[in-house]
């Protein structure tokens, strides 16, 4: 899967995006934290062989308004925010909406929005 954006062109002939679809994989866990103004870090656990990130998303003055844990090796989101707790498994990709949101995608078109300012939904 390439990186385009939505209305990039493959000649060249770009469009400025703030829309990105890509793979989610383990070496772009840093670019999903950032995307949302994010500081990724290596979560105090990990798997045998695979690394495992957690970010907080900042919220109201500064404060953290959501935690987020990236088990990429495992397919799976964990978001953890005022009111929803959700473990999201199977993510295929991740749209990134630069400077707003994440939506971790499902091949069967359910997905995870993780935004900026720490709101979470789920549609499934």
């Amino acid at each position: 899967m390439d990186e385009l954006g939505a209305n990039d062109e493959p000649g060249g002939g770009s469009a400025t995006s703030r829309v990105r679809m890509l793979p989610y994989r383990e070496d772009l866990a840093e670019t999903y934290a950032e995307a949302i103004g994010a500081w990724l870090e290596l979560a105090p656990f990990q798997l045998p062989g695979r690394r495992v990130f957690q970010f907080l998303v900042e919220g109201i003055e500064g404060r953290p308004a959501a935690m987020i844990t990236l088990w990429p090796s495992l397919r799976r989101v964990d978001a953890i925010g005022a009111g929803a707790a959700v473990v999201f498994t199977r993510v295929a990709s991740v749209q990134v909406v630069e400077d707003a949101e994440l939506l971790f995608r499902r091949e069967s078109g359910e997905y995870l929005v993780v935004a900026k300012g720490g709101k979470i939904v789920v549609r499934a």
